[in-house]
């Protein structure tokens, strides 16, 4: 588990996750900072809803007594809305997802939350090739997403039992690739093959951007790449000032 750590008001604000999401990390914890000026974040009942997920601080103690905050998320695999957890890992890779497809495609994101409601074929939740578009939602708590089949010989002719609503974030049960157009503009239709985003255009059926799955590999194994050579070159020079301590030790012996 990685902590982010920074210090908001004299108060030390804590954030944990599974990977380090440092860019992600940092946008929250820089937010909790700005509200800081003009609101009172340290109170208990604070919550924050920044892009698709909501966070809160939970006050905790070290074992000498020292205070310090924890940063919470919603908890995905209970009830997310009332349970929350100390582990932010699911809403920062949601957000990074988000924020890349947004940016990739020099759209402007339209919010959604983890709790607002997308209509879903049944039929499509376990197709291979499924489809994603977005109307202007009926009412508060709607994000105008439509889940379906790509195709679909029949989609004038469901009958009403064959759809349900569900909250955005069960997406994360069966298909994670398409909670990252979920911030997309009204208009957008996104194509999804298996679990790969392969197709994505606008309200005027322009092509849009977007990163592949090739791509996204190759960015992560460079990344990777980058981060064992920096991590050897920083062994190495750990190695050259021991062995440089050893031998002034030596000398002075």
């Amino acid at each position: 588990m990685i902590t982010f750590e920074t210090t908001i008001k004299d108060h030390l604000v804590r954030m944990y996750s599974d990977f380090p999401l440092k860019n992600a990390a940092g946008a929250i914890l820089k937010t909790l900072a700005q509200i800081s000026t003009k609101a009172d974040i340290f109170n208990g009942r604070f919550v924050m809803c920044f892009g698709w997920a909501y966070f809160f601080l939970d006050e905790r103690k070290e074992e000498n007594g020292d205070k310090f905050w924890v940063v919470q998320t919603s908890d995905y695999k209970k009830d997310p809305l009332k349970d929350k957890s100390d582990n932010v890992t699911v809403s920062l890779l949601v957000q990074n997802m988000q924020m890349e497809a947004v940016q990739k495609s020099n759209s402007k994101p339209e919010a959604v939350t983890f709790k607002d409601t997308v209509l879903v074929l049944k039929e499509a939740i376990n197709a291979k090739e499924v489809y994603l578009s977005r109307t202007e939602p009926t009412k508060n708590g709607d994000s105008g997403w439509y889940f379906g089949l790509l195709n679909d010989p029949n989609e004038e002719n469901h009958s009403s039992d064959e759809y349900e609503k569900i909250p955005s974030y069960q997406f994360l049960n069966f298909r994670t690739e398409a909670l990252r157009v979920l911030q997309m503009p009204i208009g957008t239709v996104a194509v999804i093959t298996d679990n790969n985003l392969t197709a994505l255009v606008d309200g005027n059926d322009n092509p849009l951007p977007f990163t592949t799955e090739e791509e996204r590999q190759k960015y992560i194994a460079e990344e990777r790449a980058a981060q064992q050579k920096a991590a050897e070159q920083k062994a190495a020079e750990q190695k050259i000032a021991e062995s440089k301590e050893e031998t002034d030790s030596s000398k002075n012996n």
